[in-house]
């Protein structure tokens, strides 16, 4: 019987950087993490190499590197021989012997990926292995991904402008939290408003249209079911960190209860809940400086999340405003996140918006109204004019004719905004539809929403970082590879 086997040349082409998947398999019924692979050759790993195994922290994963000469516990790269399979052609003089390195040490295991953690993601590099943890949230994403590419949100604080731009980005709303605390000056119920705007204008399969200080997180975890939720998005309310709310109501709003200082406890009791991997807020500058922020993003942190913030103005990102917001993304997911950089823009509301609205515009003259010359003698005027090309931003009470709306001027009048050149300033999508609400409530919507152009390209940073996570771990080898036997 002739045993030669004719070998030829392997050429591949080695890439700076690998991936892999591997499940635990049990011994006495203690997880070990067997990693028997062709591309440990490729990565420095040889047969009786030294390795040391080190952790990369609470529940960050660990790596297997090859030793130095100042290394005291090491252990040695096996073989593994198969008398059936020619399990290593990229070594055909051996071909039927793989390397393998297997990790058994249970401190290690589970400190660095935590205790009932069954799979864990490999990161090859030249001579550094980087086992990390993959959890069951970080597979149920890859496979809720793998259906239709379309990102599943829970929405929560919304007046429906964000899920709408959410869901023409590439974002599925499969839930909403949303509810308006009914204000001094309402004459009716109008906890449902906002709701039925996100209702009009998105496609969630639940509304919970409850006060998130008295959610029943459980109960929302049943009504959403086994269908993962791979990011929430909240907005969390702005007032409190304002300037345009004095120090005084903010001090009030303590003592009635009204203050939303604390409105991150039940958005992190919904993330712990439903084990989301990716949260998105958007707040006002302020936000960033407020101890407020530091506790939450302390929380974050302490939870696994890799916190990411930034502080954004509109006009360099398509928007039509001066309106500035702070951005938080924070996520589990073991792939780089980088927000959006500015671009160029030939920016003039005055061309594009007003002067083709002008005789509309003119129609609303608030010249000799006392609120206006109020607010030009305590110069709180907000005014756009021909000479500058954006627009102040828009607020919340933009529809209640206070001193600090945004007008137009010309000619030396002052003159309001339509309702439909507000949702302009604001990029509204030309779907998004008002008519169905009592004006002010409207007005209101749009004032506190969102710059779409903005809020949209943040959204895009974290559509890529989810679609380059779940790539990852479909792919086993991220290289082009030629085999040549």
């Amino acid at each position: 019987m002739n045993n030669n086997v004719e070998m030829r040349e392997v050429s591949v082409n080695v890439p700076e950087t690998a991936t892999k998947q591997i499940k635990a398999r049990y011994r006495h019924g203690k997880p070990v993490y067997t990693l028997s692979s062709n591309w440990l050759v490729l990565f420095g790993f040889n047969e009786d190499t030294r390795v040391v195994e080190e952790s990369l922290g609470p529940g960050k994963g660990f790596i297997v590197r090859v030793a130095n000469d100042s290394d005291t516990k090491t252990k040695k790269v096996y073989t593994r021989t198969y008398k059936s399979r020619q399990a290593n052609p990229l070594n055909p003089p051996a071909r039927r012997i793989e390397r393998q390195i297997e990790v058994s040490r249970q401190e290690l295991i589970n400190e660095s990926l935590g205790e009932g953690c069954e799979n864990a993601h490999i990161t090859f590099t030249n001579g550094c292995l980087y086992f990390r943890p993959v959890t069951t949230e970080q597979r149920s994403l890859l496979q809720n991904l793998s259906k239709d590419d379309q990102i599943s949100t829970l929405v929560a604080m919304t007046g429906g402008v964000d899920a709408a731009v959410l869901e023409q980005g590439g974002f599925r709303v499969d839930a909403i939290v949303e509810y308006r605390p009914n204000e001094k000056r309402d004459k009716s119920d109008y906890t449902e408003m906002t709701a039925l705007s996100a209702l009009v204008n998105s496609k969630p399969r639940v509304l919970c249209n409850e006060d998130i200080y008295k959610l029943d997180v459980k109960r929302l975890a049943e009504a959403i079911g086994d269908s993962p939720i791979s990011v929430l998005h909240a907005s969390l309310q702005c007032d409190d960190y304002s300037t345009l709310k004095t120090n005084k109501q903010k001090a009030d709003s303590v003592v009635d209860l009204s203050s939303t200082l604390d409105m991150f406890i039940p958005t992190l009791n919904i993330l712990d809940e439903l084990r989301i991997p990716v949260l998105m807020i958007e707040n006002v500058p302020g936000f960033m400086s407020s101890p407020i922020n530091d506790v939450l993003v302390l929380q974050l942190r302490r939870r696994g999340y890799h916190v990411h913030q930034q502080i954004f103005d509109a006009r360099e990102f398509g928007g039509n405003t001066s309106r500035k917001r702070l951005y938080l993304v924070a996520s589990t997911l073991d792939a780089p996140f980088a927000f959006p950089t500015p671009e160029a823009s030939d920016l003039n509301v005055w061309r594009d918006i007003i002067e083709p609205n002008l005789a509309e515009i003119m129609s609303h003259d608030l010249t000799d109204t006392k609120v206006m010359q109020d607010a030009i003698r305590m110069e709180r005027a907000r005014v756009i004019r021909k000479d500058k090309p954006f627009s102040p931003t828009l607020t919340k009470s933009q529809g209640q004719s206070t001193k600090d709306q945004v007008v137009v001027e010309h000619e030396g009048r002052y003159y309001k905004l339509p309702l439909s050149l507000q949702m302009k300033l604001n990029e509204l999508p030309e779907s998004f539809d008002l008519n169905w609400a009592p004006l002010d409530k409207a007005e209101q919507i749009v004032g506190q929403s969102i710059s779409c152009a903005l809020h949209h390209r943040i959204a895009q940073s974290v559509r890529e970082h989810i679609l380059n996570f779940a790539n990852s771990l479909r792919s086993t080898f991220t290289s082009q590879a030629s085999f040549a036997f």
